[in-house]
């Protein structure tokens, strides 16, 4: 009786400790800045060629003075028939004589090892590199170039003296004066404006490994000449690319305003009645004269096609360029024609077509220029030229948003210009 009694009681406790609730392990919550510091740690430190290098041993040379390849590799302990294999397979690539004192290079080796040199970077400027890469034990050898960057950028001003000035007064490159030139030049001789003349500008700015390499397109631009406000901004959509109007018309005239890039002064302007300086006799000047510099060089004003380049009479050395069915153009007393300008031959806006001089019946160095229009001359400086081809319809709602956009951030950089003027004022008060 008592065993039975006893294998009782143990049956019962044995029952009761099944039935309690067994205790569950907290689980541990999960170390997640360790986690992130670890994959933190586990991703490449890329340079600024795009290599990895977390475990590379990199060096960054100038090459010097008289500095080949050859002495680049022999520095680096390659062997006289590895440079000359090496050297042989670059010159399918990349001319070598470009190597110039002053360029920059870069080398890469294991870390851990004491081998050569895996790979070498020749940086040729700051975009294009030259690519040497031993690592996959053959040689390979590319050309490459780092991404290039836009900023975009405003900047505004009253000019004083000249654009080109007033622009480098305000950090601007003198760059983006020739190309606010090119923009406005079929509408604005930039050679006749004057203190007052204010201008705003919307522009891009290249960068590579954020240093800044020139300056971009421009977006958008305005001007104010002699009281008169021009606009252009830049729009492209399918086959239409260029610079309009708030209308959407071409900036882009048949004609440029002058046939020169740089500084000249209009010594005699179109007369129906002028005093001949040498025949002492009142007669028509059917053009604009030019003086300058004996040699400047002369711009055909439009595309077309030169219908004669030679000497005629007292005109000189003489080129005319047939542009169209309506408009010509003479260019006379030339020094000399360039290169490739004769009868026949195309030439484009902008290209110098001879050089100034004082052939034929000339008092000095000077350009006699004419304009006909239908034969007829007209006063260059006076002229009202058709815009070419305009934004369609089609296209008007896009290249109204384009605008509207443009506009806008001009209105910011106003407002923000005549902030910083009052905060300035009260600052002297």
């Amino acid at each position: 009786m008592r065993l039975t009694l006893i294998i009782g009681v143990l049956y019962a406790l044995l029952l009761f400790s099944c039935t309690q609730e067994q205790p569950v392990k907290p689980i541990e919550p999960e170390n997640t800045t360790a986690s992130a510091d670890s994959a933190k740690a586990s991703e490449p430190t890329l340079d600024a060629f795009g290599f990895n290098i977390s475990d590379m041993e990199v060096k960054d040379h100038t090459i010097k003075r008289n500095e080949s390849l050859y002495v680049m590799l022999d520095q680096l302990d390659f062997s006289p028939q590895e440079i000359f294999s090496i050297s042989k397979e670059a010159k399918k690539v990349v001319d070598l004589h470009s190597m110039r004192p002053g360029q920059q290079y870069r080398t890469y080796s294991e870390s851990d090892t004491s081998a050569l040199c895996s790979r070498l970077v020749w940086q040729k400027n700051a975009m294009e590199y030259v690519v040497f890469d031993w690592q996959r034990d053959s040689l390979e050898i590319y050309k490459a170039v780092k991404p290039l960057f836009t900023k975009t950028k405003m900047t505004s001003g009253k000019i004083d003296n000249s654009l080109y000035q007033t622009i480098s007064h305000e950090g601007g490159s003198p760059l983006l004066a020739q190309k606010m030139a090119k923009v406005f030049a079929w509408q604005v001789d930039f050679f006749s404006l004057r203190s007052g003349d204010r201008f705003q500008t919307l522009y891009e700015e290249k960068y590579v490994d954020d240093e800044f390499y020139g300056t971009g397109d421009i977006l958008a631009a305005k001007l104010k000449h002699r009281g008169k406000m021009f606009n252009a901004y830049y729009f492209s959509k399918g086959n239409l690319d260029g610079y309009y109007t708030e209308e959407g018309k071409s900036v882009q005239k048949a004609l440029l305003k002058a046939p020169f890039k740089y500084n000249h002064r209009i010594s005699s302007p179109f007369s129906k009645s002028r005093m001949h300086p040498t025949l002492n006799r009142r007669r028509p000047h059917n053009g604009v004269d030019y003086a300058a510099p004996y040699g400047t060089p002369i711009l055909s004003t439009g595309n077309g096609v030169v219908l004669r380049a030679g000497y005629v009479g007292s005109a000189g050395n003489m080129v005319e360029v047939k542009h169209n069915g309506t408009y010509e153009t003479r260019y006379m007393h030339m020094k000399g024609f360039a290169d490739g300008v004769h009868a026949g031959a195309r030439v484009d806006q902008g290209q110098i077509i001879g050089y100034v001089g004082t052939t034929g019946r000339s008092t000095g160095p000077h350009l006699h220029y004419e304009v006909l229009r239908n034969n007829s001359a007209i006063n260059p400086l006076t002229m009202d030229l058709p815009s070419a081809k305009s934004v369609p319809d089609s296209l008007m709602d896009d290249f109204k948003k384009v605008r509207d956009k443009f506009e806008k951030k001009f209105k910011q950089q106003r407002e923000e210009k005549e902030k910083e003027k009052k905060e300035k004022e009260k600052t002297v008060v």
